[in-house]
């Protein structure tokens, strides 16, 4: 009767720990297929004929339909470059780049993929319509309150997603363009 306890005992914890690691590596905790560059994730080559199947339940669990490797990448942070997470109560600065691409845009969303409601009815900035530096940097401002220049408004208390997604980018490797050095910044200001 013993025996048969601590197998039935085993079995439960087996499949304990494999519906955990399913379900970390279908959300991303684990870093099963995630490329990562900075702050920002992105399943990797999840608009690839070839995507494992990680990458591929990620994109189909999260309903948005998957670009192809030419075409677009969407990266997205829940954190700062500090690691810390993303707070709607402070105030951050996003920049002073992109990855080389034809057209970006930013939009902070919640954890389901959702725009963030907000005041100012705003939820996306796009890459041609961002002042810029006579250097071709940016920076964008992200807070509850307005800021002059860039600003893209936070609203609620909770944590956000950022959501950087490029068209067309510059194909190099299986990154499609992104890579550490090329990825914005995300640093964090002060908080509410």
């Amino acid at each position: 009767m013993r025996v048969y306890a601590y197998a039935v005992l085993l079995g439960l914890a087996g499949l304990a720990l494999g519906l955990w690691t399913t379900q970390a590596a279908l959300t991303g905790t684990l870093p099963i297929s995630v490329d990562r560059f900075g702050p920002w994730r992105t399943p990797a080559r999840a608009g690839a004929a070839d995507a494992d199947p990680y990458a591929r339940a990620r994109v189909e669990r999260s309903g948005e339909i998957a670009l192809g490797l030419g075409e677009g990448l969407r990266l997205a942070a829940q954190v700062d470059s500090d690691g810390r997470a993303l707070d709607a109560r402070c105030l951050y600065r996003v920049g002073p780049h992109a990855p080389p691409a034809r057209y970006w845009t930013l939009s902070v969303e919640d954890d389901a993929g959702f725009p963030l409601e907000n005041v100012a009815g705003r939820y996306v900035l796009r890459s041609g319509e961002i002042l810029r530096a006579p250097d071709g940097g940016f920076w964008i401002s992200l807070s509850a309150r307005a800021q002059p220049g860039n600003w893209l408004p936070l609203a609620g208390q909770g944590t956000f997603v950022l959501a950087l997604r490029l068209y067309d980018p510059a194909l190099t490797g299986l990154n499609a363009g992104a890579d550490a050095a090329g990825a914005p910044r995300i640093e964090r200001g002060r908080c509410a």
